[in-house]
């Protein structure tokens, strides 16, 4: 990878599975009491990174 270059972050990198809408239902619904392994199975993606969506980790520029 070029100095300087990074990859695109949320929605604009090619490999994205989520989408800004979806991020904010992912929080509501852990919000409503849903664990983190059933938002896992919801949207597709590793229960880690969706603990880390809840707790502002990733997709922090995303307000609610």
């Amino acid at each position: 990878m070029p100095i300087g270059r990074r990859f695109k972050a949320g929605e604009h990198n090619i490999a994205v599975i989520l989408t800004p809408e979806l991020v904010r239902r992912l929080r509501q619904l852990r919000g409503e009491g849903w664990t983190y392994t059933q938002l896992s199975d919801e949207f597709g993606i590793d229960r880690k990174h969706a603990w880390r969506i809840c707790h502002g980790l990733v997709w922090s520029w995303l307000n609610d």
